[in-house]
């Protein structure tokens, strides 16, 4: 063979290698599969985030079971409870748009690298990771299965690209031949069912009078004569002021509530909240809302008994209530005068009449702004009474600090008035007593005060 020719064959040998080689890449890669850097993971061709009915997340430890019934999204292993409906819309919306931002070829002896195998197949739950069924309509098989992995962060171990932080991996149920990165922390995805509760069942705005009955009939009466002003306890006398520290929270009780979790099934029976014998509450607002609230103490060692109390971190309480209304009715307040107003002596009839007229529209149009305002109001306090009427007679564990005051007893809400001392009050302790004429100590007689000389009488003795 010529050299030329050799030449030729070479070349020839190269181009081979080098296209095979970019072949070879693509099936490392898997890109095979069909799912390619920038292409969204859940074609909406294949499920309309609008389609889905049920999602459900699990890992090793926990799940949770959301469904949507007649309009509305609750969580069904808590009897329903209202799920956050923000939450879940905005989780469904991200993985129906989110993309792949790179591709790695991986089989299942890899998966737990990645924390991407299934969860249910590692009872110890190394490597495993989170996943995430969609269903729609009645189907009893998931629509889209997927693991959600670990943080995607520096150095990945295939691809030796830098950067991120803020990812995650993640593969398809069905897909055993890739793994994909994505340019987002999917934070949302979470498989405790606490955090997928709709958390604002209930506040309590403008409280006005407070009664709180122990299980021992001990009764403590809060009240409040206007919006925003201090709340005095019935019974109070005047050598005694209540003990802010412990009545703050009882006098604006739970004006933001919050909770740890619903509960339910037998772990809700009452002897085992304590709301078999629980602290009532009611309390009645300035707005005409009148809420009934039982606090109760779960049974075990974080319940009082003669050898062990109750403390802040050990203690776990629960809660249920009820509410209704009665709205204050529409009362007029006299409109302020303005300067324009005024009728001078020497007005003229015409003037006179011009003023009249002034001041009966104004009073017009303000009458209308109050009866505005006020609807506006009603329909806001008929909308929240609906809202938290929805969520009554459910059971909360809620966090000690939320409920433990409630179980103070009087000598814990009242103290002693700390003595005020005025300029006429003199403490005989902290001021010099001073000499006498003969230079003596009134109360040590005949003891002298040095550098003070003792001056005789006029008798001369």
């Amino acid at each position: 063979m010529k050299p030329k020719q050799l030449i030729i064959l070479g070349v020839v040998l190269v181009a081979l290698i080098f296209l095979y080689s970019f072949s070879g890449n693509d099936e490392n890669t898997g890109s095979k599969s069909g799912l390619q850097a920038g292409d969204v993971i859940i074609n909406s061709e294949t499920l309309n985030v609008n389609d889905v009915t049920s999602l459900k997340i699990s890992d090793t430890d926990d799940s949770v079971h959301l469904s949507r019934q007649e309009g509305s999204w609750v969580v069904s292993n808590r009897d329903n409870y209202k799920a956050d409906f923000s939450k879940i819309s905005r989780v469904l919306k991200k993985l129906i748009e989110i993309r792949v931002a790179e591709q790695l070829k991986a089989g299942a002896s890899t998966y737990s690298r990645f924390d991407l195998s299934d969860p249910k197949e590692g009872s110890d739950g190394e490597g495993a990771g989170t996943r995430v069924q969609l269903f729609k309509s009645n189907n009893e098989s998931a629509s889209i299965e997927l693991i959600v992995g670990k943080r995607f962060g520096g150095a990945t171990v295939d691809s030796g690209q830098q950067g991120g932080g803020n990812g995650k991996y993640i593969r398809l149920g069905g897909n055993e031949s890739q793994v994909f990165i994505v340019a987002d922390s999917l934070y949302d995805i979470e498989s405790s069912t606490s955090s997928w509760l709709e958390k604002n069942p209930f506040s309590i705005d403008k409280p006005k009078d407070i009664l709180v009955v122990h299980s021992d009939e001990e009764k403590f009466n809060f009240t409040r004569t206007e919006e925003g002003g201090d709340a005095v306890l019935e019974g109070l006398s005047e050598e005694e002021e209540l003990n802010t520290s412990n009545t703050s929270s009882i006098v604006s009780p739970f004006a933001s509530f919050s909770f740890k979790d619903v509960v339910v099934g037998d772990k809700a029976k009452p002897e085992n909240t304590g709301l078999a014998n629980p602290v009532n509450v009611e309390v009645s607002t300035f707005e005409g809302f009148n809420y009934k609230i039982a606090i109760g103490k779960g049974e075990g060692a974080n319940v009082d008994s003669d050898d062990q109390e109750a403390t802040l971190t050990s203690a776990t309480y629960y809660l249920k209530y009820s509410v209704d209304a009665t709205f204050p009715e529409f009362k007029l307040k006299p409109r302020e005068a303005q300067d324009d107003e005024a009728i001078k002596d020497d007005a003229s009839d015409e003037d006179k009449k011009k003023i009249s007229d002034l001041v009966k529209s104004r009073d017009l149009e303000d009458k209308e702004k109050q009866q505005k305002d006020y609807e506006e109001k009603k329909k806001t306090w008929k909308d929240k009474l609906e809202k938290e009427k929805s969520f009554s007679g459910t059971i909360y564990e809620i966090d000690s600090w939320n409920a433990e005051k409630f179980f103070n007893k009087r000598e814990d809400l009242v103290k002693k008035k700390e003595k005020e001392e005025t300029e006429d009050e003199v403490d005989p302790g902290s001021v010099l007593n001073l000499p006498n004429e003969e230079g003596s100590l009134p109360a040590i007689p005949g003891t002298l005060i040095p550098g003070i000389t003792p001056q005789n009488d006029d008798s001369g003795e």
